[in-house]
């Protein structure tokens, strides 16, 4: 997995396509429930996937040299890709203007897996915060959606922001690089580097690279990653391709992953 800066999804207006079918590959038009992960979108250089959400897009994050583009209008994403979007693909956060927000995953589309032409995200509980929200008093405080940074799940939220889209800081957290590099499991099969630690008052995390070393399709033991004081363990991907063995694989980077620890602050 390679960091990259993030950038801002910009404003521009949905164009009016027709949708065909290309070659040998077919096109699906889907309706998906929203069950809070990520969600995986094939797509195919030269031909548009429209996506629609539950909600006014108000913006994002994508990576700064990406492989695709985005048009966006209200409730409507399209998105174009190029040659260089691999069958890995690459990550993409769209917000909406009330506060939630879906990560989506954008792949290369091929004879198993066909691009899709529409998808329609449905979020019932989304949809129900939001009702709930309308009928209370103006003079209450908005609730927000997601945890902050002081609570586990909202840390491990930040530190997955910063680790896979470039945000460069959390607040009431110093984040060091003092141990970047330093090698806390290497026992033939894997090894694992530390990449930051984020510090705060009562909660620390930790930001770690693995890789498999084994010509094996090797799956992640949670355990592996616990240390004193643990209170929650998170993956990019809990499993590992086989080491690579050409450019392709290389450049995949599925026998790599990001490990997210939070621990409680040391003393």
């Amino acid at each position: 997995m390679r960091s990259a800066l993030i950038k801002y999804l910009g404003f521009g207006a949905i164009i009016s396509v027709g949708i065909s079918c290309v070659g040998a590959t077919a096109a699906l038009a889907r309706d998906l429930e929203y069950a809070g992960s990520e969600v995986e979108v094939r797509v195919l250089p030269g031909e548009p996937t429209q996506m629609q959400f539950p909600g006014t897009i108000s913006g994002g994050y994508k990576k700064k040299l990406s492989a695709i583009s985005i048009d966006r209008k209200g409730s409507d994403l399209v998105i174009f890709a190029n040659e260089g979007i691999s069958e890995a693909g690459e990550s993409l956060i769209v917000r909406l203007e009330d506060g939630r927000s879906y990560s989506i995953r954008t792949k290369r589309a091929s004879q198993e897996h066909p691009r899709d032409d529409i998808i329609k995200l449905n979020d019932q509980h989304g949809a129900m915060i939001a009702a709930s929200d309308e009928e209370e008093p103006h003079t209450r405080d908005r609730q927000f959606q997601y945890a902050p940074p002081n609570q586990v799940s909202g840390l491990m939220r930040e530190m997955m922001l910063m680790a896979e889209f470039g945000k460069t800081a959390v607040p009431g957290y110093r984040v060091s690089e003092n141990y970047k590099g330093e090698t806390v499991l290497n026992d033939g099969t894997m090894i694992a580097k530390i990449d930051k630690i984020l510090i705060g008052p009562n909660l620390w995390g930790y930001v770690i690279e693995t890789q498999n070393m084994l010509d094996q399709t090797q799956r992640l033991n949670p355990a592996s990653f616990r240390i004193d004081g643990t209170r929650a363990v998170a993956a990019e991907r809990w499993e590992l391709a086989p080491r690579p063995l050409n450019v392709e694989e290389q450049i995949s980077g599925k026998d790599k992953a990001k490990i997210y620890v939070v621990t409680r602050a040391k003393q």
